[in-house]
């Protein structure tokens, strides 16, 4: 009996040391958090004729309560995971870039949506 359980300790030892090669190395209260964007209007391609555009969304994941949103670099207000913003556009494209960022989610997740104004003449 004592032989089975000093085998056992061996091989406990060695799973525990072989952790590491597996990738447990981030604690997985960290590798479960996530944080996604997605841009509801306007759509990638769309042309107006009007010089100001809303630029709305949502962000969702676990961790989209702590949830920053920039829009061209300015500070957009998330409420319930939604975000809004009216941006100026100068004629012809436009290229508006949403970030969304948490203090706990490594990766910022990015949308670029390109707009083109064309005055109403």
């Amino acid at each position: 009996m004592g032989k089975l359980f000093k085998l056992l300790g061996i091989l406990f030892v060695i799973s525990l040391l072989a952790l590491p090669l597996t990738g447990c190395e981030v604690p997985p209260w960290e590798s479960g958090m996530t944080l996604s964007l997605k841009v509801d209007s306007p759509r990638d391609g769309t042309t107006v004729t009007t010089s100001t555009i809303t630029v709305s969304g949502y962000v969702a994941g676990t961790e989209s309560a702590s949830a920053k949103v920039t829009v061209n670099g300015a500070d957009v207000p998330v409420k319930d995971g939604k975000f809004s913003i009216n941006v100026t556009l100068t004629e012809g494209t436009n290229v508006i870039k949403v970030v969304a960022t948490s203090s706990s989610s490594a990766a910022a997740p990015s949308q670029t949506v390109t707009v083109t104004y064309v005055p109403a003449k």
